[in-house]
């Protein structure tokens, strides 16, 4: 059994917890005061942060890249008040706080696999808040002497999230009074697995960097030449859903399409981008209530009502919601259909780290693990076996996979510089369909893809997330201002 097969118990229980702390302290007790573990806090933290980058996160950025279209979020719409709950409840007041406590008392207690895990956790989920927001609050975001702790600049956190990365490998390799099992639930307690994320973590910085880090070719060469990053599916970071809905632990993404039937419609674009590929896997990636397509273009200013649609619209898939493979079948979906839920969500998965390392060998003629038409190829080819790895449907076949990645090739081979590039992102594109955050945070650093549109644009282009109104940050920038990474 893959160490990403936690313990399903923990799990729901953990997401529970998460669904109705809201703003109640893991550590306060009104009634029973006493002090959570490390074992109590670190499910909680890690379900806490993944939880708004695989729902609320998830949408605005898939709305952004087009591969659904949501009403709430269309044409670049989010307001400040829409992100205050993953601000607060989620990240500084819930998850993060959860890792950091476990980072202290673990500090204290001599548990250093606990807080090399949590180091790892905190430095994922403030790279992202990074990657949306720019400057926000790091240094003294848990420090009680500051009520309204300082912003740091963005490019001070992902140099200071680089050493806590580095410190956090070295955590794994002391010995440790108490080590974790199915209380982590990313791995199960697997230290060298989290050592090849931490790399790989890394990896995926460096590269979002390039573009104003003249020395970054020389770090990620040294990261593959170290030969420690994720070696294969197994060591995909990611996290397992349930498919029980009392108590609910299935994926939002699933319940939003498949139960409470909200307004999520897969994008046009989206599509055709699979269809002019003929890639195989649209049967897994999308499911057609009608016996068609029914899909819609972003920015289409003729409004549809959430629900008008909801019998025949076209859902998200097996991959990534959890839903069903379409068969043909062409029926109503309902809360029991196909996975039912029990969905993955993929954070950084093997194939997303040969296509990052694709993309550095193309733009910075860095020395790779393999050629890039040698890591596109297998990049491609792991993107499938992540479909078949869902055991539903026939299967994406061998002769499948060999005509579309000798198709893929053959366009690869006749593209010039940029070309390659573009197919190389598009391809990046399709495997990452469920992880909006990545896809965006691509977007912006490459501009592929280079053809989304609108069919009426009202908003500024989305180059950012907007503070809460619940924060009170130095500056209110513009949506379409670009964080430090960004050209």
């Amino acid at each position: 059994m893959k160490a990403s097969l936690f313990n399903k118990n923990l799990l729901t229980a953990v997401i529970l917890f998460s669904l109705t702390a809201c703003d109640l302290d893991i550590n306060e007790d009104p009634n029973n005061p006493t002090n959570a573990t490390v074992s109590e806090l670190l499910p909680h933290g890690q379900v806490s942060v993944i939880q708004p980058f695989a729902s609320l996160v998830n949408a605005i950025t898939s709305s952004a890249v087009q591969t659904r279209v949501s009403t709430r979020y269309d044409n670049y719409t989010v307001s400040r008040t829409t992100i205050d709950g993953i601000w607060n409840n989620n990240l500084y007041s819930g998850g993060l706080k959860d890792l950091e406590t476990t980072i202290v008392q673990g500090t204290e207690n001599e548990q250093w696999h606990y807080v090399g895990i949590a180091k790892l956790m905190k430095a994922y989920t403030f790279s992202l808040m990074v990657d949306l927001w720019n400057d926000i609050p790091y240094s003294e975001a848990f420090n009680p002497d500051f009520d309204d702790p300082a912003y740091d600049s963005g490019s001070a956190v992902y140099t200071n999230l680089e050493a806590l990365i580095v410190e956090a490998m070295a955590d794994l390799d002391k010995a440790s009074e108490r080590s974790p099992a199915n209380d982590d639930l990313i791995y199960g307690g697997d230290l060298n697995k989290w050592k090849r994320m931490g790399n790989t973590l890394l990896l995926k910085m460096y590269n979002q960097t390039r573009l104003v880090d003249d020395n970054v070719g020389g770090k990620i060469e040294a990261l593959i030449a170290d030969n420690n990053l994720i070696q294969s599916s197994d060591d995909d970071f990611q996290l397992v859903y349930g498919n029980t809905a009392s108590p609910e632990n299935r994926m939002q993404l699933f319940v939003e399409d498949y139960v409470t039937r909200l307004d999520n419609r897969i994008s046009n674009y989206f599509y055709d981008v699979l269809t002019d590929a003929n890639d195989p896997r649209i049967p897994y990636y999308l499911y057609n209530q009608s016996n068609t397509f029914v899909g819609r273009d972003a920015g289409n200013p003729s409004g549809l009502s959430t629900f008008e649609d909801q019998d025949t619209r076209t859902f998200h898939g097996a991959y990534p919601a959890g839903g069903k493979y379409d068969d043909g079948s062409a029926t109503v979906t309902t809360g029991d259909s196909g996975l039912k839920g029990a969905a993955t969500y993929r954070m950084m998965t093997y194939a997303m780290r040969l296509f990052i390392e694709a993309e550095a060998a193309l733009t910075l003629d860095i020395t790779a693990s393999a050629s890039v038409v040698e890591l596109l190829e297998q990049g491609i080819r792991e993107s499938m076996e992540k479909v078949n790895e869902l055991g539903v449907g026939p299967g994406i076949s061998e002769s499948q996979i060999d005509q579309y990645v000798a198709e893929r090739l053959d366009v690869f081979n006749a593209a010039d510089g940029a070309g390659k590039l573009e197919v190389v992102m598009m391809e990046k594109y399709k495997h990452l369909f469920g992880n909006g955050m990545e896809q965006y945070n691509d977007w912006r650093r490459t501009g592929f893809p280079n053809d989304l549109t609108l069919v009426v644009q009202t908003s500024l282009v989305l180059n950012r997330f907007p503070y809460p109104s619940s924060a009170t940050p130095p500056t209110l920038p513009n949506n379409n201002e670009l964080v430090f990474w960004d050209k």
